[in-house]
């Protein structure tokens, strides 16, 4: 495994997280995927282990965990009513619930804008008489909220579920099933539930004094159970990007303070680049609350921090003009109609790529048939990670098809027509993929791509968008379904450093057709070497070779985003 150099070395102690008010704090965290009357979740529990974990490793003591069956009402009702008796004057509560959803017809007139209410469900809820009791309404969540509130506690409250339903991008009828955090409306003919409330119960988020929300996704899509590179098994995208937050990642300007702009940010930006688009998480604060200066919680060390050496800096820095790349026509992401690049760093000294050793995972990627039939695959080789044949049914990292020859991974076809044969440079790109996301959830630059997530066709123009880049220096590449890399930015007259806070890049979409990642660099500094490669590489399929570039030509600090889209014919 490879990674980002290291930007901050302790020479003792540990980091730490405490409440910028100085006072206590606590949290309570559950995870469900055992239901027993609907389908049961694979993520849920892993991802309230690992903020647990997160929030002890920090230093937090006052945690409790309910998972799977401890997460009855009864249980659930006891240990918020538990936290909130403990609860003081400034304390900072961290509430977080990762499972099913739901919604049903509001109970309080006027509290939600379309008139349903979100609901999370308990391991035993079912449509019976009895079931119907283990259920939390997203009413009695305000209600306990507002009672630590009125303690004088503020409260972060995380909710790595879905309520509403839909997808923007469809799934391919031919890949594994995929795992949603979301139920059906249901109808319960007899209900016993007796909602907690009392008469100063906020009637929506929005009432609420000092508390900020994070959710998977809105009330219109679903939040997908996601693989996380390096880690079995599926998981929450937002639980994960929450634990890394805890433990430091959201720092973007390395203070020792996390206001809840840096906060959303750094989640949302991860979440968006785990789940290859399908995510955007809603970030809601109470009006009294200015995200840009509240601080959601501090860093400690115990020690100063040394800074990694950063990467030299090129001489006869240019800047860009505007915020726009301005273009007659926008590229086309594809390296197969991509003219040869220049540009200032192509009189910079050669980088040696060529004598880098190609990087290698220690997971392998798992490769299926959608036959089932694995003779198939005696042939394919994978210089990136061992190739391990498995059934379409069991986790398949990518399903082949061998009538079609396309290439299925994770309910989106990454490559159209590729024989046995061209499997491996496939497979090789998987493995730099997985690597790049878990590269760019680390330190994450801030990125998004238009118009959404659909499909996008033959000749239509999508646009990259980077945020915060001013006065940085800016690449930006795509790796495509086979491999096959493409320098987009800088290119010919583009200048390497911008000056403005964004730049937007139009691109037209072309062959080859299926999975686009396209992956941003930026530093304060010019990478001069990084840059070269990247050039000498372009229309090559070498996916291997930049994952090792990336490692050994990477500044300190370095942002990097990885965003995947789906192109068709």
């Amino acid at each position: 495994m490879i990674g980002l150099p290291l930007q901050r070395a302790h020479a003792a102690g540990e980091l730490s997280i405490s409440n910028p008010d100085g006072a206590a704090l606590r949290a309570l965290v559950i995870g469900i995927d055992d239901y027993q009357h609907v389908r049961k979740l694979k993520g849920a529990v892993a991802d309230a282990n690992d903020i647990v974990s997160s929030l002890r490793t920090m230093g937090v003591s006052d945690v409790v965990e309910l998972t799977n069956a401890q997460a009855d009402r009864a249980s659930v009702l006891r240990e918020i009513s538990s936290l909130v008796e403990r609860t003081k004057s400034n304390d900072l509560v961290f509430l977080s619930i990762a499972g099913h959803g739901t919604q049903e017809p509001e109970r309080i007139k006027g509290s939600e804008p379309d008139g349903m209410e979100n609901v999370f469900l308990l391991p035993e809820f079912a449509t019976t008489p009895a079931g119907s009791v283990e259920r939390i309404l997203g009413s009695e969540f305000n209600h306990f909220i507002r009672q630590f509130e009125l303690r004088g506690a503020r409260v972060i409250f995380v909710a790595d579920t879905c309520h509403g339903g839909g997808m923007v991008r469809d799934i391919d009828p031919r890949a594994a099933e995929m795992s949603f955090r979301q139920v059906p409306r249901y109808t319960l003919l007899v209900d016993e539930l007796k909602p907690v409330s009392s008469s100063d119960d906020p009637k929506s988020e929005l009432d609420l004094d000092h508390t900020a929300f994070i959710a998977a996704v809105d009330r219109h899509t679903k939040a997908p159970e996601v693989r996380i590179p390096g880690i079995d098994g599926l998981r929450g995208a937002l639980s994960y990007a929450v634990a890394r937050a805890v433990e430091g990642n959201a720092d973007i300007n390395h203070d020792g303070k996390v206001t809840l702009k840096e906060l959303f940010s750094n989640v949302r930006q991860v979440v968006y680049q785990l789940s290859d688009q399908r995510q955007n998480i809603v970030t809601v604060s109470s009006p009294a609350q200015m995200p840009e200066t509240e601080v959601a919680f501090e860093l400690t060390r115990g020690v100063v921090l040394i800074q990694g050496t950063a990467a030299r800096a090129a001489s006869g820095q240019a800047t860009v003009a505007s915020a726009e790349k301005q273009t007659p026509a926008p590229p086309a992401v594809t390296a197969k109609s991509q003219t040869a690049p220049t540009s200032a760093a192509a009189t910079a000294p050669a980088a040696s790529s060529a004598a880098l050793p190609p990087f290698r995972l220690t997971t392998p990627i798992r490769l299926a048939a959608l036959d089932g039939k694995m003779n198939y695959f005696t042939s394919v080789k994978s210089q990136d990670a061992s190739v391990q044949a498995v059934q379409p049914t069991d986790n398949p990292d990518l399903i082949w098809d061998p009538v079609s020859h396309d290439v299925i991974a994770w309910g989106d076809v990454v490559a159209y027509g590729v024989d046995v044969g061209g499997l491996t440079t496939v497979v090789n790109r998987t493995a730099a993929i997985r690597e790049l996301k878990r590269m760019a959830t680390q330190s994450p630059q801030l990125m998004r791509i238009w118009p959404d997530d659909r499909q996008q066709r033959s000749g239509q123009t999508v646009e990259v968008e980077l945020s915060d880049v001013g006065s940085r220096a800016v690449l930006l590449f795509n790796v495509s379904g086979d491999g096959t890399i493409q320098m987009l930015y800088p290119v010919g007259s583009d200048a390497a450093m911008a000056r403005s806070a964004n730049l937007r890049l139009p691109l037209r979409v072309g062959e080859p057709f299926g999975a686009e990642q396209i992956v941003a660099v930026t530093s304060q500094q010019r990478m001069v070497d990084l840059e070269t490669v990247l050039m000498q590489l372009n229309r090559r399929r070498a996916s291997g070779q930049v994952i090792k570039s990336l490692e050994r030509y990477l500044p300190a600090d370095a942002r990097i985003a990885s965003i995947g889209f789906f192109s068709v014919p």
